[in-house]
């Protein structure tokens, strides 16, 4: 019984902490784009920081979008230099922007 409840509660923690995340990091990331995010997008960048080794199929199937459309998406974080792959395709991993992460752990 106490494992339901706890899961129960760290869903409940792991939904707020991901609303918060998400607002601050549309805020964030929309200054830096220069536009506003989309809601595939914040996915995108959330998913990403859970998961740096997370590959754009995963994030397709996770998402429920087109591996094209995570890839278009990717690259305009790339150009903004918000995001950047480190190491090849197999056994590499992601990385955000750290300027963008303290900003975050400031608010």
């Amino acid at each position: 019984m106490g494992e339901k409840l706890g899961e129960k509660l760290g869903e409940k923690l792991g939904e707020k902490l991901g609303e918060k995340l998400g607002e601050k990091l549309g805020e964030k990331l929309g200054e830096k784009l220069g536009e506003k995010l989309g809601e595939n997008q914040l996915e995108i960048i959330e998913k990403i920081i859970n998961d740096p080794q997370i590959s754009i199929v995963e994030l397709s199937q996770r998402i429920g979008i087109s591996t094209t459309a995570i890839e278009n998406n990717i690259a305009k974080f790339k150009e903004k230099g918000i995001l950047k792959r480190v190491g090849p395709a197999k056994g590499g991993h992601w990385e955000v922007d750290l300027e963008l992460a303290d900003t975050f752990n400031k608010t």
